[in-house]
């Protein structure tokens, strides 16, 4: 009889121990995957990544922002309009842009970020700059 398991202590005393099989491995637990990579240097905007979730869903056209500190990812946004459908500026003057999705907290976003940071890093090493 092929078991998964340990064997029983009189299993082994009767030698059927030898029937004992080892469990199979967990299988590897899905992970997030680059799709694309796009460059673009433009401003603080360093490229564009589409990143697939484990669960399937595609994130196009992720932007990659270069800040102070370090890159970081987002979901996509699309452009905020006012009423007249001109797109809207910021305080600074440049091209206002709104979220179409959202993380829960803080601390979903920010592990997004530097996972499809590091994938773009490990696909493409020399694209944030080393």
């Amino acid at each position: 009889m092929i078991r998964s398991g340990r064997p029983t202590e009189g299993e082994v005393r009767r030698g059927e121990a030898a029937t004992w099989t080892r469990p199979a491995p967990a299988p590897e637990r899905p992970r997030m995957r680059l799709v694309t990579w796009k460059p673009l240097i433009k401003g603080n905007l360093f490229d564009f990544a589409t990143i697939e979730l484990p669960i399937g869903l595609k994130l196009i056209d992720c932007p990659v922002l270069i800040g102070p500190n370090r890159p970081r990812a987002s979901p996509p946004s699309k452009p905020r309009f006012d009423k007249d459908r001109r797109q809207k500026a910021d305080v600074n003057g440049k091209r206002a842009f709104e979220p179409v999705l959202e993380w829960r907290g803080r601390g979903l976003s920010d592990r997004f970020s530097a996972a499809v940071v590091a994938l773009i890093c490990t696909a493409h090493p020399d694209a944030l700059g080393g």
